[in-house]
């Protein structure tokens, strides 16, 4: 009984229903057909009207008992109800059709293995014992010829005892039989739910996407880390077809090839999430067959190579600034060293010849010219061979606030544009190299001017983010209100040389990259029509957590930390406007 106790409801829900089932047609064909032949074994004045009784309180029961399972669900207590009301239904029928002589006391030994399969060896056993009680009460009221035996066939001592030992031997090997059956099929269904578990568990724990399909196309399964890489939950893609729900017209033609050559296709592709999102699949598939070989749909695997590739991306371009790198060294001679004495010699020219008109604006271009490629071998120079940050503790804050004091003093930027800043409730402090952070600062801000063409709102904020111990960075958020970056640009924004403006070297997001990676974070970006954020986060080592804050300490490291622009009413400053 434990063990059907621990089986799932749905389980024996279905039992019941079946049972439930059988008892109504069993009682429409043993009942029915006899009235509707008008068999004149039955024709006694019990019989008849019994059969009517019993066929409609089968039918009125059976209802009562479906009401009764949509409404409680089903249990093991209801079960042995319905049994026991069996084993009354089924007393009453034998006695009013003539008890020992009566053709229905097999009706007990279906009760019997019903009972065994829902309560096993114990439970077809117990049955097996009422059905002999009741049988047994029935012999001796028919040897007494008490109602509704008046009539029935007069029987002696040894009739009525050879009657019921025979019924009690047949009603007990049936219950004990059918009792270790029902026990061995538990068995055999308890290993076959193990084992259909364990395969499932084996499928979804598959770090690899696994899908199988129809011979059309159509999804059956769909494991879990499937679901992982596409976002999308198996109930939402099982019955549709994989290359339409995916927009992946590259999956059919690689089910046609191996419809043809039966060879397994191995190949790569991107697809689009259900957030949007594009993924680059490593796929491979082949065909899926049953125990006779033959094929009925298509098995596939496939992984998300979308960080493997940016890995190899990584590893490309550090490699490429290796190389350039090992260039800066030469150039750093070969360049810049004539570089300034040509410069200085046009300079020189410039002080000591009286040049006029045309000639002066040539004088003056080749200067300009000069410094503008200074500044570019300069800042290439920074980015190929830049140095190991000198890490300090600072608070981001006052470097924000330095760098917006600069670009808002720089004469090239007198426009008409806002910059907010959103100062945290505390010092922000971070272990960084200060220099290089002016330098990023400077970069986004410079990047943001130009994108807002002279109008606008420039939003930088710094917070220190703790969520839990996995989760413990510095953020840092540059938001403009300029044009926006278009989709095709994004993904290479930061690459070497990359600019969309006229004048631009297209080494400023790279260096800004170049220096984060180098303080172990990482630069994001995120950009739609009238806003561009680009998203800083730095790692807040536990390790390198920042000393007590005390008087020495501030003595110390007052201008580091806690300079900033003077409080006025009371309040912190916090929003800045650049006038024209």
């Amino acid at each position: 009984m434990k063990q059907v106790m621990n089986q799932s409801e749905s389980p024996l829900q279905k039992r019941l229903l079946y049972m439930m089932a059988i008892r109504v047609i069993l009682v429409t064909l043993f009942l029915g057909l006899p009235l509707l032949l008008q068999i004149e074994t039955i024709k006694n004045p019990w019989s008849i009207a019994t059969f009517y009784v019993l066929i409609g309180a089968t039918y009125v029961l059976s209802l009562a008992y479906v009401v009764f399972l949509k409404l409680k669900g089903p249990s093991l207590y209801f079960t042995a109800f319905q049994l026991s009301m069996d084993l009354l239904l089924e007393t009453i029928l034998v006695a009013v059709t003539g008890g020992l002589g009566s053709p229905f006391p097999f009706l007990f030994i279906i009760t019997i293995v019903s009972t065994a399969i829902f309560f096993q060896h114990r439970g077809g056993f117990f049955m097996a014992g009422c059905s002999s009680l009741f049988f047994g009460v029935l012999a001796l009221a028919q040897r007494a010829h008490i109602v509704p035996f008046e009539n029935a066939l007069i029987l002696g001592d040894k009739e009525v005892f050879y009657g019921f030992f025979l019924y009690t031997i047949a009603f007990f090997t049936v219950g004990i039989l059918s009792g270790r059956l029902a026990r061995r099929l538990r068995e055999k269904e308890i290993g076959f739910s193990d084992l259909r578990i364990f395969h499932e568990d084996i499928v979804h724990s598959m770090p690899s996407g696994l899908i199988t399909t129809d011979l059309e196309g159509k999804i059956t399964s769909f494991n879990r880390s499937a679901t992982e890489i596409t976002a999308y939950a198996s109930e939402e893609v099982i019955g549709k077809v994989w290359w339409e729900e995916f927009s992946w017209v590259d999956i059919q033609n690689r089910f046609k090839a191996l419809a043809q050559t039966g060879m397994p296709q191995r190949f790569e592709g991107k697809i689009r999430n259900k957030h949007g999102e594009p993924c680059l699949l490593g796929v491979t598939i082949s065909a899926l067959r049953n125990e006779q070989g033959t094929q009925t749909g298509i098995i596939g695997t496939f992984q998300d190579l979308t960080e493997i590739r940016n890995l190899e991306e990584v590893v490309h371009r550090k490699e490429q600034l290796a190389t350039i790198g090992e260039m800066a060294a030469g150039m750093a001679h070969e360049i810049r060293n004539p570089l300034a004495s040509l410069s200085g010699s046009i300079q020189v020219l410039q002080n000591e010849l009286e040049l006029e008109g045309e000639n002066r604006k040539l004088m003056e271009i080749a200067i300009k010219e000069s410094e503008r490629l200074n500044a570019f071998v300069t800042q290439f120079l920074k980015y190929a061979r830049p140095l190991p940050p000198q890490r300090e503790w600072v608070n981001l804050q006052h470097l924000l606030s330095e760098t917006t004091h600069l670009i808002q003093n720089n004469p090239a930027y007198t426009h008409d544009v806002e910059i907010v800043f959103e100062e945290a409730l505390e010092p922000t402090l971070a272990f960084v190299d200060p220099d290089q952070m002016k330098q990023v600062f400077w970069n986004l801000a410079n990047n943001a001017y130009q994108a807002m063409q002279g109008n606008g709102t420039l939003t930088l904020s710094t917070q220190h983010i703790t969520r839990h111990m996995a989760e413990d960075y510095i953020e840092i958020l540059c938001k403009d209100t300029g044009k926006g970056i278009t989709k095709e640009d994004l993904s290479t924004i930061f690459e070497p040389f990359f600019t969309t403006k006229s004048a631009g070297s297209g080494l400023g997001l790279a260096i800004v990259q170049r220096i984060i990676e180098e303080h172990s974070g990482e630069i994001s970006v995120s950009s739609q029509p009238g806003e561009t954020i680009f998203q800083i986060r730095l790692p807040f080592s536990s390790a390198e957590a920042p000393p007590m804050i005390d008087s020495d300490f501030i003595a110390h490291h007052e201008h580091a930390l806690f300079e900033c622009d003077p409080i006025e009413n009371g309040k912190k400053p916090h929003l800045t406007s650049i006038e024209k």
